[in-house]
């Protein structure tokens, strides 16, 4: 072969590689749209493109110097460490390009860990912790592989890369998916120009007779183009239109949710704030949130006739784990630093729509934010002390007035088991002559706030504590009614509830001098509505301080204030249902055995490296596998069949694992020369003299055979290092080639 031949097939070669590295990368970048929804944000094409320019890169460099793939194994994960700092976890990254060693730490951490993080936060995740470390281990190692497909032909490995990230991004993703319609259709069109493009050029026997085939075959191309272009967007609209929105994808089932503690309901605990000692103590010091707004603690759905709870079913949405933000459809109008001095039990403050949140990065895994109810946690408590900040949309003021053009929401909440029949029988009676919901709910709130404000103080009217259904019965009866927040807005929701507005109870603080400082006396409860058209609306049903009649009570009537709720001396009816209180918390708890605290410790790292092992050594023990399995049904087929083919086929695949180059159409002893192994060629001709012997073989025969197949393997694996002879018992080559036989039974090894 002359120069010039050697140069144009040189040329063809490296246009054939770019070709083929241009289209993967084409594919790649359709490939990241599904994975858009659960990042949403623009660092991931950053992570994706370095990833991937970075796994070509090496791969080059290391095929270039021909190094063996054990040395190669080395200075791809070395240099993967090198990048992955500023590409996967880019807030530990010194000066955004360089690697830190808390950086490495959290990447490698992130190699297993990450991959929970993924499906536990609740998305958009963004840059959050390590969870961009899957994307990119997936897109490097194809980056890597993809350069050695497109230098050796093998466009499947090309693919690699595009079809892991795709997998991923479904699997892993949203439950509601990124412009599914537009991805298929993109990846039929990038694929279908791929194939286009490996076609070799449409020759005829004259330029006249390669015109007609040129035009004959693109006409086809285009057919084959529509079609299949019709029936990615037909199928993906019938796929669309019989099956629901919200698919089914990984994140359904591992269920990340997290129920808030239940035994005291937040609300029973407002009398402790706001009398006493505790009514001039400091819960939390504000910086930034305007005067009148409320600092939301805690948002309550559910009655069971003793107390409001935040339930985990209906319109109370879930509690998942919160990344750096939550999208919002407005712009950020408050910033906020809490400085919170008395933790409320598991609640975290916050105000407005939350938008973004910046805690210590020792509670960030502890944090649980619910969406719907715009309410957030922290796992086992909130420190004293604790400093953060957050921005959100600029909440509502709420309404006393205005409610008649309302109309009820469709928002699910489970059914009231048991309501106060007295305080509905004469709210009933107020808003008996008004027809619509709306001025039904506004006859609600004027005669709430027709009462008194009392909580119960030496100096006030005498007023009980709690918002069970028989307080609130007992709310009805007192002329006039006097209470607090803790009756009224109980008393309001349950009866928007009635008439059929979705209600809730938002409790928090309320900083009325505009000082920054929220005392227990600023704490306050109103409820939320929600409206057909303006969704969620604030309602404050609290009457104006104003003073009230003293109503006679004997000395028996007056009872501590406690922090739970009190029952009635004589209750009037059985409740129906097992009231949620548990005493249990009250009690010391005993300590838990230190053995059993160890044994639970290493139960819980035991399982997670035992899986983390198990999939890494899975190349190694599925091969093994695969050959004990093939070896076995081998020796089964020639016993029972009284051949010694499979015993051939056995010694055969250790030669091509030896790394000897065998043909399909090459005789035995044309594999046992070019094996140079005498072993091999005495079985060989053995198997040649029982295949065409006059009787054939017999049992005897056959398990002679297979004994003589271990002295074939050890003589192939003797003379080798301990490394090599490790590689050669771990090597698919004989597996690979077994399967392209199967399935294309002409072909060659």
């Amino acid at each position: 072969m002359n120069r010039a031949s050697q140069r144009r097939r040189s040329e063809r070669r490296v246009v054939s590689v770019v070709r083929d590295l241009l289209f993967g990368t084409a594919l790649l970048a359709v490939a990241i749209a599904p994975s858009w929804r659960l990042y949403d944000t623009p660092f991931l094409f950053v992570t994706v493109g370095g990833a991937w320019l970075a796994g070509l890169l090496v791969s080059f460099l290391t095929g270039l110097r021909r190094w063996p793939w054990y040395l190669q194994s080395v200075v791809a994960v070395a240099a993967a460490l090198l990048v992955a700092v500023p590409l996967a976890v880019p807030g530990q990254a010194i000066g955004h390009v360089l690697p830190s060693l808390g950086g490495l730490g959290t990447f490698v951490t992130g190699l297993v860990g990450a991959w929970v993080d993924v499906l536990s936060v609740d998305p958009p995740l963004g840059g959050y912790d390590a969870v961009l470390v899957p994307v990119f281990v997936l897109v490097f190692v194809g980056g890597f592989f993809a350069w050695r497909g497109a230098r050796s032909g093998r466009r499947w490995l090309v693919m690699l890369g595009p079809a892991l990230l795709l997998l991923y991004g479904i699997v892993f993703g949203a439950r509601v998916g990124f412009h599914p319609l537009e991805v298929g259709a993109a990846l039929v069109v990038v694929a279908l120009g791929w194939v286009l493009a490996l076609r070799p050029p449409v020759m005829g026997i004259d330029p006249q007779h390669t015109r007609r085939l040129r035009a004959g075959a693109a006409r086809r191309t285009v057919a084959g183009v529509g079609f299949a272009l019709v029936c990615a967007v037909g199928g993906t609209a019938l796929a669309q239109t019989l099956l629901p929105e919200r698919r089914e994808v990984l994140r359904a089932a591992f269920q990340p949710e997290y129920e808030v503690q239940r035994q005291v309901s937040p609300l029973q605990g407002y009398r402790h704030y706001v009398t006493g000692e505790e009514a001039e103590a400091t819960v939390a010091q504000v910086k930034g949130l305007p005067a009148g707004a409320m600092l939301r603690v805690a948002v309550m759905d559910e009655y069971n006739g003793v107390a409001m709870q935040t339930g985990n079913a209906g319109s109370a949405g879930t509690f998942t784990r919160l990344p750096a933000g939550v999208s919002r459809d407005a712009a950020a109008a408050w910033n906020v630093d809490v400085v919170l001095e008395q933790p409320v039990g598991e609640w975290l403050p916050v105000a407005g729509e939350l938008s973004e949140i910046s805690l210590p990065a020792q509670l960030r895994d502890r944090l649980y934010f619910n969406r719907t109810l715009d309410a957030a946690v922290i796992k086992d408590g909130a420190p004293s002390g604790l400093r953060y900040s957050f921005s959100s949309v600029e909440g509502q003021t709420p309404l006393r007035a205005g409610l008649g053009e309302l109309s009820p929401g469709s928002a699910y909440q489970p059914d009231l088991v048991q309501l106060p029949e007295q305080l509905v029988d004469a709210a009933r009676a107020a808003w008996a002559r008004q027809s619509t919901p709306g001025a039904q709910l506004q006859s609600a709130l004027d005669y709430l706030l027709a009462g008194g404000v009392s909580h119960g103080e030496d100096d006030e009217v005498f007023s009980l504590s709690g918002h069970s259904a028989e307080r609130l019965n007992l709310l009805a009866q007192e002329k006039p009614m006097v209470g607090d927040a803790e009756q009224y807005a109980t008393a309001f929701a349950l009866l928007a509830r009635e008439i059929g507005f979705p209600a809730r109870v938002v409790m928090g603080f309320v900083d009325g001098n505009a000082d920054g400082r929220m005392s227990g006396s600023e704490l306050t409860a109103w409820v939320e509505i929600q409206d057909a058209k303006r969704g969620w609306l604030a309602v404050d049903p609290n009457p104006e301080p104003r003073e009230i009649t003293q109503q006679k009570k004997s000395t028996e009537d007056a009872i501590a204030r406690p922090r739970t709720v009190l029952p009635p001396d004589t209750p009037r009816q059985e409740d129906t249902i097992t009231p949620r209180m548990d005493e249990s918390p009250q009690q010391p708890q005993p300590e838990p055995d230190p053995w059993l605290v160890l044994l639970k410790a290493v139960w819980w790292w035991t399982w997670r490296v035992g899986l983390s092992l198990l999939i890494l050594t899975s190349p190694l023990w599925v091969l093994a596998l695969i050959e004990a399995l093939r070896r076995r049904a081998r020796r089964r087929r020639d016993r029972k069949e009284l051949t010694v083919s499979g015993a051939w086929d056995e010694a055969r695949d250790e030669a091509i694992d030896a790394g000897v180059g065998v043909h399909r159409a090459q005789t035995r002893r044309e594999v046992a020369e070019a094996a140079g192994s005498g072993g091999l060629a005495v079985l060989a001709r053995r198997a040649d003299e029982l295949s065409f012997a006059p009787r054939g073989a017999q049992r005897a025969d056959v398990d002679e055979v297979w004994a003589s197949v271990k002295g074939v393997r050890r003589e192939l694996r003797g003379g080798k290092s301990r490394w090599q002879r490790l590689r050669q018992r771990y090597s698919w080559r004989s597996v690979v080639t077994w399967l392209r036989w199967a399935f294309r039974p002409g072909g060659q090894g």
